[in-house]
């Protein structure tokens, strides 16, 4: 019989488990709303139709969802408050003007699949561990 089940759970852990469930649940929030916003920019983009602010503030509100779930160093909040102005930037600017130009719509979708593929490229890499066969005796 584990000892560990008869003990009652402490509040601490409790509170980290709810805490983790948050912290995923961001992560996947932001991403889908990412995701979802740049397929219907990549559409617009290709096929030449109007796109209005919506996914351009989709995107940027799942970009603060997911680094609000994500980031934890001191820069978190500038790379959410940017997020932030550069969504309302757009929301602003393409209300005043009715709809998207191809330009606006490229710099989200080409943007992202550069970041993207900088960080599948570029970024680091974890060190590879080569095992080597025992020596024969």
């Amino acid at each position: 019989m584990d000892p560990k089940s008869d003990e009652p759970r402490d509040d601490h852990e409790e509170e980290a488990d709810g805490e983790r469930h948050i912290v995923a649940l961001q992560k996947f929030v932001g991403f889908v709303m990412m995701v979802l916003a740049w397929l219907q920019l990549l559409v617009a983009v290709s096929s030449g139709t109007d796109a209005n602010s919506t996914p351009f503030l989709l995107f940027f509100v799942g970009i603060v969802i997911f680094v609000n779930g994500t980031v934890s160093a001191w820069y978190k909040y500038a790379i959410m408050a940017s997020a932030t102005v550069a969504g309302l930037a757009f929301h602003y600017h393409i209300s005043s003007t009715g709809a998207a130009t191809r330009l606006e719509k490229g710099i989200i979708v080409y943007g992202t699949i550069l970041i993207v593929a900088y960080f599948m490229f570029a970024g680091q890499k974890p060190a590879r561990r080569i095992r080597t066969p025992n020596p024969p005796p």
